[in-house]
């Protein structure tokens, strides 16, 4: 990408994840979403499975860093990840989050691939203000801004393939309230109460599509030698027409949120296109 004509990014401190490069580093993606509705259309028949929005009453997250290592099989190294909750720049009334990372060591020589991302969040109603993503691939550079507002979520996409260097501008809207992003709906999901067999439905908008998001409450167990909540995670795609289509990039996925007033994500498992890929704390630390 040439230094002289150089995509606006919007306030580049702002944070980048998408696709495996043949494959893209999709998987990077699904791990962000997972780990992190009036219409004009008549209501849905999935709109009766929605659960209640409202934040529950499990203390709010201390402003944290966490460190992901990415693997496949729970041994070939892929990548990492680090997330801010309550990141540099956050007030009373708004969380400002981040998400960065990419792909490392023998995946980095096939599939070079970084992000970063940035997620603002209202403290109040836990509900997403401002979405903005940066990727870079082997094949382009992506930036993907996503605004939340009552009834509208508005995304637009500047896409620039490094061959030719020339952006590439699609924008996009759903409307539909309330709709989540990755670090609002993980935030939502750690206040509930979750109670074994609770179910928490809603729908996400991590990037330009919208997903009908389903969490389960599996039960309690012990991993990597700490109480854990054990957690399932399902995505369904909602078209525009708002019919839902299977998410096939994804078969099943699984979360263990620490069993305590932290609860931070300890591990995640997806079974995914191209495979058992894993998402494991290696670190933790106050900001």
């Amino acid at each position: 990408m040439s230094a002289t004509n150089p995509i606006n990014r919007k306030n580049l401190n702002k944070p980048l994840l998408d696709n495996i490069a043949e494959p893209r580093m999709k998987t990077i993606r699904i791990f962000a979403v997972v780990a992190l509705i009036g219409s004009a259309h008549a209501a849905p028949s999935w709109a009766s499975q929605l659960t209640s929005p409202a934040p529950g009453k499990h203390p709010p997250v201390k402003p944290v860093s966490i460190e992901y290592a990415l693997s496949w099989n729970g041994q070939v190294e892929a990548g990492r990840v680090n997330f801010e909750f309550g990141s540099k720049g956050s007030t009373s009334a708004v969380m400002k989050n981040t998400c960065s990372g990419g792909s490392q060591g023998a995946a980095a020589k096939l599939f070079p691939y970084t992000f970063d991302m940035l997620g603002k969040v209202n403290n109040t109603s836990l509900c997403p203000i401002l979405s903005h993503c940066n990727e870079t691939d082997k094949e382009e550079t992506k930036v993907t801004t996503v605004d939340f507002a009552p009834g509208l979520v508005s995304v637009r996409e500047i896409t620039r393939p490094h061959a030719t260097g020339k952006d590439k501008v699609t924008a996009k809207s759903f409307s539909y309230s309330p709709v989540f992003d990755a670090f609002s709906y993980m935030l939502l999901i750690r206040s509930k109460k979750l109670d074994n067999g609770e179910e928490i439905v809603q729908v996400i908008q991590p990037f330009n599509t919208p997903y009908l998001a389903k969490i389960s409450v599996l039960g309690r167990e012990k991993i990597n030698g700490r109480d854990a909540i054990k957690i399932s995670i399902s995505l369904t795609k909602i078209m525009s027409d708002l019919s839902l289509k299977p998410y096939k990039k994804m078969k099943t996925a699984t979360l263990w949120l620490s069993d305590d007033p932290d609860r931070i994500p300890l591990e995640l498992r997806v079974d995914a296109f191209i495979g058992d890929c894993r998402m494991t704390l290696v670190n933790k630390k106050p900001i």
